[in-house]
């Protein structure tokens, strides 16, 4: 091992460090917001040699999904394993991102290559916007793609330097895993074609060896036929969330705000309430920053091809996931886990230029970037402390008092989860799960006739929203009321005929306290025909037997 690998190794060890140092307190933490449905509620990763089950639980991201099986396989539901493992696999992500743009700089020709990628890899491992990626277990699946997208680049750097058909066939083997990790990979090939064209062509298309990127085209089309396949959508296979036009004027606004959190990661919160919004003077201003550093971007490319690369990594790898598409939450930071980078090459291009105070100044930035990682982990400890600090960042938003109501209802806090949901209805008097839940946490708190108040203020909003006549049938028949319970279960059935639950407490209150045995015979027949694998079917079953013997 000649100097220069011993330096690269003790560089990335040193990294590493920084890592485990940034994350130690959150491999002590809960399983948060989705890591509920997509890990530990996800009943498929529990046994590999169900495989097949597990695999099509998400066909379009098989890879992520096995890492779950294989920590279930090892640890349960344990978090501290499953954060460990994302910890690592961090580590990794950042050694690679050293190696890369020291890499970069090196094409570049200059000075200190090294220098410049371990202050990009040291600013990005600290950066307190991955907090959502690396601490938030459901965000492992942006940190994979990440691991095998900077694999890719590293790899097809390393072949344009020296050649070797181990590189060029890394490169396009990370695109494949990557594809089956998270969409985001699709850009990959058009990764490949910038670094080419901006670090090493110099913006001479004249020079690009096109034949090099043919299995970009054959790779890209077999991706979208195979979606197209498989969700009859090349694309995306849910329906739209938002109109286009909408779309991407919230999207404009939102590009702005990564870029202030990126250089000023000032108001993080697991939920951002970004209004979705329409043409108006802020989000015209904000796509004409948005089109036009990206046309500026390109334009410069030849005078400063560090800087644009930067922009242009930064716009490449956020626009899968913030553009067209339109997605549930129009802003979520873990969107902008490998966008920052670029952000970070920038900072270390600028620091590198302080010569003799290069080193101090990056480790006094990495200090500072470490204490705010460290402080935004404590959020993610636990649900209640994240959802507390996302009213505390958005106390004008009825999801966040919502998301902290669920939070504290989970913690069996049920009085603060009262006045949780119960601000989240003052904000928006429409919110019917928020009313929903209300009911639920007077009812817990034995106030039936608040709970009463609470279900019959959804049915003023919507008289066919059928969990609260269920749960209003449900406080009926407790107190007694049993025929204001059958009207309310009745009209349940009558909005929601489908519905389990309506018939099976009808046949109870029919069979237990109305003395109607053939109504009661009814509802638990219809139950067991509709609803045969529900946790009460036995129950239902012994009782229709009883009743027919």
């Amino acid at each position: 091992m000649n100097r220069r690998e011993a330096i690269r190794w003790g560089v990335w060890a040193l990294l590493l460090v920084v890592v485990v140092v940034a994350y130690s307190t959150s491999l002590w933490g809960e399983f948060t917001y989705d890591d509920k449905v997509e890990v530990i509620g996800n009943r498929t990763i529990r046994v590999l040699d169900e495989w097949q089950l597990m695999l099509r639980y998400n066909l379009s991201r098989p890879v992520t999904i096995a890492t779950y099986a294989l920590n279930y396989h090892f640890s349960e539901r344990a978090p501290f394993a499953y954060h460990a493992v994302d910890v690592v696999i961090f580590g990794l992500e950042v050694g690679l991102a050293f190696l890369l743009f020291s890499a970069i700089a090196e094409a570049r020709n200059l000075g200190r290559p090294l220098l410049i990628g371990g202050l990009t890899a040291a600013l990005w491992a600290v950066h307190p916007v991955n907090t959502e990626a690396v601490s938030y277990v459901t965000g492992r699946s942006e940190q994979l793609v990440g691991l095998f997208y900077l694999l890719g680049c590293w790899s097809f750097v390393r072949w344009r330097q020296v050649g070797g058909a181990q590189h060029f066939v890394g490169a396009w083997v990370a695109v494949v895993i990557g594809a089956f990790t998270k969409e985001v990979a699709v850009t990959m090939p058009v990764a490949f074609l910038l670094i080419e064209l901006v670090i090493f062509r110099n913006m001479d298309w004249r020079l690009i060896r096109w034949r090099d990127h043919v299995p970009a085209v054959v790779g890209l089309l077999a991706f979208f036929g195979l979606r197209l396949y498989l969700y009859d959508a090349a694309v995306t296979a849910d329906p739209p969330q938002r109109e286009l036009g909408i779309q991407l004027w919230t999207q404009a606004e939102v590009w702005v705000r990564y870029v202030q959190l990126s250089f000023v990661p000032v108001g993080q919160s697991v939920f951002h309430d970004h209004p979705e919004t329409g043409a108006s003077l802020g989000s015209v201003a904000s796509m004409f920053f948005v089109v036009g550093t990206s046309i500026f971007a390109l334009v410069k490319a030849r005078q400063k091809p560090l800087l644009a690369f930067a922009w242009l990594w930064f716009a490449l790898t956020l626009l899968p996931s913030s553009s067209f598409v339109a997605l549930k939450e129009t802003m979520a930071e873990h969107r902008i886990h490998l966008s920052v980078l670029g952000v970070c090459f920038v900072v270390a291009l600028a620091l590198e230029r302080l010569q003799k105070n290069a080193i101090w100044a990056g480790v006094g930035l990495t200090g500072l970037l470490l204490a705010a990682t460290v402080t935004q982990n404590r959020a993610w400890s636990n649900e209640v402390a994240l959802w507390g600090q996302a009213t505390e960042r958005n106390p004008d938003s009825a999801e966040a008092w919502y998301g902290y109501g669920d939070a504290l209802h989970l913690s069996e806090e049920h009085g603060l989860a009262r006045a949780a949901y119960g601000q989240a209805t003052e904000i928006d008097p429409t919110y019917l799960e928020a009313f929903n839940n209300l009911g639920r946490e007077e009812a817990e708190l034995g106030n039936r006739a608040e709970a009463e108040a609470a279900w019959k203020g959804a049915l003023r909003v919507s008289p066919s929203y059928c969990k609260a006549h269920n749960n209003l049938g449900m406080l009926y028949g407790r107190s007694s009321r049993f025929k204001e319970a059958e009207m309310e279960l009745r009209r349940s059935l009558s909005y929601c005929p489908a519905e389990c639950l309506p018939h099976r407490l009808l046949g109870e209150i029919y069979a237990e306290h109305l003395g109607d045995n053939e109504r009661a015979i009814e509802h638990y027949g219809v139950f067991l025909d509709r609803c045969d694998d529900d946790v009460y079917a036995p129950l239902v079953r012994d009782k229709l037997t009883k009743l027919t013997w």
